[in-house]
């Protein structure tokens, strides 16, 4: 196997989601590769798939808070339960406030947005409702901290409005997108935001920065390469070299939750 068949490359290759996506774009290019470069690293050690999955029911009204907090609970002991439960717990006391009336439209919706030639970023909420005589797109996210600049706030909401709301059952449509970030007492409080929140990047601005990321994305290979390499050197370090420890790779920071 040549040093590009590594699966790590094919990390690279697969664009990440429009939420992930942001989190690895920064207008400095330095920054970018930096960014990119861990992301290919990193390893998460928290999936909240089954929770989103609790959640629409919830939003939609095919299960209650006490329900959902049960469903949460029965999840198959894993490193992601207990992370789960207390999303799960903190997304019923936002919804008991927001007091969702949706109903089902789009099963399984998602778009995509073009950064370069048959290059796309996938855009999925996390389900579609029609509330109030209008489709609404609703995003939740399970991370414990929403670490995004004014920057990629806005680079996130062009982009939904891209690939969502120039459609057209979307057009008039509002999004929500919820957060529900840990305080500073450990505790977690829905961050939320709308369609309108946030300044579109210009046209220019936005050209711009799928530059920088194309060239960022290009230039982690080679990075990745030769620090795949010098991991193979250390683990095949001459047979007389006697050392109790063996190698240790620091997979960086975790990519999104």
């Amino acid at each position: 196997m040549t040093i590009y068949g590594d699966p790590l490359f094919r990390k690279l290759d697969r664009i990440p989601g429009a939420p992930n996506f942001v989190r690895y774009n920064f207008e400095e290019l330095v920054r970018t590769v930096k960014a990119y470069v861990q992301f290919a690293k990193g390893m998460p050690t928290i999936s909240y798939a089954q929770g989103l999955l609790i959640i629409k029911d919830l939003v939609l009204g095919l299960i209650d808070a006490d329900q959902a907090k049960r469903a949460a609970i029965r999840i198959k002991e894993s490193p992601s339960r207990a992370a789960i439960v207390d999303f799960i717990e903190a997304f019923c006391e936002y919804a008991a406030e927001r007091r969702y009336e949706a109903t089902p439209t789009y099963s399984d919706f998602s778009a995509y947005f073009p950064i370069g030639r048959d290059l796309f970023v996938p855009v999925k909420p996390t389900l579609v409702a029609r509330e109030q005589g209008q489709l609404k797109p609703v995003f939740v996210f399970g991370w414990k901290s929403v670490p995004l600049t004014v920057f990629q706030r806005r680079l996130l909401m062009t982009i939904l409005e891209d690939a969502i709301f120039s459609l057209t059952d979307f057009e008039s449509s509002d999004a929500e997108i919820v957060f529900l970030p840990e305080n500073d007492e450990g505790l977690r409080e829905p961050e939320v935001w709308h369609r309108g929140d946030y300044d579109l990047l210009s046209d220019i601005e936005l050209r711009n920065q799928m530059e920088v990321f194309l060239s960022a994305r290009e230039a982690a290979y080679p990075i990745i390469a030769d620090w795949l390499a010098q991991k193979k050197g250390k683990t095949e370090a001459p047979a007389q070299i006697d050392d109790g420890d063996q190698p240790r790779l620091d997979l960086g920071p975790p990519p999104a939750e």
